[in-house]
């Protein structure tokens, strides 16, 4: 196997832990002794061991505790993000690679964390320790593009979400809209649910609709365990919504619940009330929700909602799930944005994906323009 291989392996076993790190990247680690893997490990949930420290877990647990510390020391390890170098809820795994002796360390990408970036290299480095950095750069850029979104904007990784008709309308003029997508669109929107920390709706979406916002998939749907529980996303709502009859679906079952307002209200047990001053406090808001880990965001609300974030460039995914039906003159768009001057200031999307469930089209964009 090649250097190339055993880091593609370390972003397979990375992937594992993709519902449970958040606000952690997912990082995994492949031990190589005589081009042949010794040990592999991942991160597999917030505060719990690292890769590095899982990988050589496995280790042991291969060869017993005497044989693998002789295994270790002089070994080549794959990760996909450099090794850390601080201590929060974990020992940092640098001064761990440093006190197993390895050899070499093959590193996809440095951590884009200003109190880490590099300094976990730098360690290694000091250490006698060989390092390569940029092994399937890209690839392991891309597998943590929450992580280095949180870290390089200071906000959560946000994904703009609807379903549409072929004309453009996600609603009819009195607001039905139940339902545009077929059931197989509606799972797969389920599955972005399981992998954001927080569900986002605008006030008139929580009166009028009730919504749930919770994740609907048995743990076969979800690629899990069949005891093991994933965390529900945290219910956020913009505007002034005091909790009713019309939204008890949103405050079922002791659900977590931030609403950011003008409003001052009574906290109570998992419902939160930020409260702002001025009328445009979206960027202030999602920094705060940031401060509470809440490191991805889906965008779920109504055309005011999503023209809000559009308009103010808050973006990093649009998913817009077609249907092949018309709705007509009269129903409700997907969007009303103001015009650009000329098409050379229009905004442009980048697409990177189209999938097909049964006739309904699911396309996903990019925003290069942040």
């Amino acid at each position: 196997m090649k250097d190339i291989d055993f880091m593609a392996r370390a972003i397979e076993l990375a992937k594992k832990g993709q519902l449970k790190t958040q606000p952690n990247p997912m990082v995994g680690c492949v031990i190589v002794k005589n081009n042949k893997i010794v040990g592999e490990g991942w991160h597999q949930e917030y505060g719990k061991d690292h890769a590095e420290i899982n990988a050589i877990k496995n280790c042991k647990k291969r060869f017993g505790l005497k044989k693998a510390l002789k295994i270790i020391a002089g070994s080549d390890f794959y990760v996909n993000l450099e090794p850390c170098s601080i201590e929060k809820n974990t020992p940092p795994c640098s001064n761990a690679l440093i006190d197993y002796k390895i050899k070499r360390l093959f590193c996809g990408t440095l951590d884009p964390n200003p109190k880490i970036n590099g300094r976990g290299i730098r360690l290694l480095k000091k250490a006698g320790i060989k390092t390569k950095v940029g092994l399937l750069k890209n690839e392991c850029k891309q597998l943590n593009k929450i992580f280095f979104t949180n870290q390089k904007k200071l906000r959560p990784y946000i994904i703009l979400k609807s379903a549409q008709s072929i004309d453009g309308k996600i609603a009819l003029k009195n607001g039905d809209s139940n339902w545009i997508s077929n059931p197989e669109s509606r799972k797969d929107s389920h599955h972005i649910r399981s992998k954001v920390r927080g569900i986002l709706i605008g006030k008139k979406t929580a009166e009028k609709d009730n919504p749930s916002l919770t994740v609907r998939l048995t743990n076969k749907e979800l690629g899990i365990g069949k005891n093991e529980i994933i965390k529900q996303p945290t219910k956020i709502i913009i505007g002034n919504l005091k909790k009713s009859k019309n939204n008890n679906k949103l405050f079922a079952n002791n659900a977590n619940v931030i609403i950011g307002s003008r409003l001052s209200a009574k906290q109570v047990e998992n419902l939160e009330y930020i409260e702002y001053k001025g009328r445009d406090f979206l960027e202030k808001f999602l920094k705060d929700l940031l401060s509470r880990n809440i490191s991805s965001i889906l965008v779920e609300g109504g055309q005011k909602t999503l023209n809000t974030f559009i308009a103010s460039n808050l973006f990093d995914e649009l998913v817009i799930y077609t249907a092949p039906i018309f709705l007509g003159d009269g129903s409700i768009s997907t969007l009303s944005l103001k015009p650009p001057n000329s098409i050379k200031k229009s905004t442009r999307l980048k697409k990177v994906k189209i999938e097909r469930f049964k006739n309904d089209i699911k396309t996903t964009y990019y925003n290069t323009n942040i």
